[in-house]
């Protein structure tokens, strides 16, 4: 029973863990977008859906999904480093 216990108690703290490092990179990424926004030769629309993107990615971090902040962040820094795509 001890193995059992022991285990669940790892799963637990990897998880915490792994929570508490995507919460910590959502704020790093959005200070990335605002600091490529401040230099960025981009068009009005996509400076608006890349703003548009970063609100909702600190909005998800603030409501606790660390996921969508992640994947809002991320493609907000992906427009910025492709602009060609937009």
């Amino acid at each position: 029973m001890s193995r059992v216990k022991s285990a669940i108690f790892t799963a637990v703290l990897a998880s915490a863990f792994s929570v508490s490092v995507l919460a910590g990179r959502c704020p790093m990424d959005a200070k990335a977008v605002e600091e490529g926004l401040a230099s960025a030769e981009i068009s009005d629309e996509a400076r608006s859906k890349i703003m548009q993107l970063h609100d909702e990615g600190l909005a998800a971090h603030n409501a606790g999904n660390h996921a969508e902040a992640e994947e809002k962040l991320g493609e907000a820094l992906r427009m910025l480093s492709n602009p060609s795509d937009m």
